[in-house]
């Protein structure tokens, strides 16, 4: 199974699983479930939160990209593995900040110092909750192998691209690499 690099282990860190619902994560995705799986039981976070998205008829995903989506819980192979009193952030827009829980008052009242981010999708609510949980003074890392975009490989390997350039992942493709070489 792949190894993956989980940064910083002597922070406090919250793990947030951002829109691991069955309507995104198409049959081709699937192969990120078994590493957030992974990462859930051995990452040893402090925090762990999940985010769930819907758009609903009459909002504005309606009325400006003519989308909706209903609200889905995380699909099951996940949510068996979340303490029954999880944090559940409800959204309706990109970032999981944006929800029905202030998820800034949370992290911070838990002392947490870093974030990291898997899910549904790289380029959209994973990059959009990174760059948030970044201003907000969070260091903050998208674990590469546990995301995905559901709809083109080329829209979450661009996102991905943005965010390494900003040191905002773990970096699996530089340490792949690295592995390499030094073999």
């Amino acid at each position: 199974m792949t190894k993956i690099i989980i940064p910083h282990p002597e922070r406090r860190r919250a793990l947030l699983l951002i829109d691991i619902q069955k309507g995104f994560l198409k049959d081709d995705r699937r192969g990120i479930v078994p590493l957030i799986q992974k990462v859930i039981k051995e990452g040893a976070y402090q925090l762990v939160i999940e985010a769930i998205f819907h758009a609903e008829p009459g909002s504005l995903w309606d009325k400006q990209t003519q989308w909706t989506f209903p609200l889905q819980p995380t699909v099951p192979e996940i949510k068996t593995l979340l303490d029954p009193g999880i944090v559940t952030v409800t959204k309706t827009t990109k970032s999981a900040f944006k929800g029905n829980v202030n998820l800034a008052e949370l992290l911070h009242k838990n002392a947490i110092e870093e974030v990291h981010l898997v899910g549904l999708d790289t380029n959209d609510c994973v990059f959009a909750t990174a760059q948030e949980s970044f201003d907000l003074g969070f260091f903050t890392y998208v674990l590469e192998e546990c995301v995905a975009s559901s709809s083109s490989d080329d829209l979450h390997e661009a996102a991905l691209k943005i965010l390494r350039r900003l040191d905002m992942t773990n970096h699996s493709e530089l340490i792949e690499t690295k592995n390499i070489l030094n073999a």
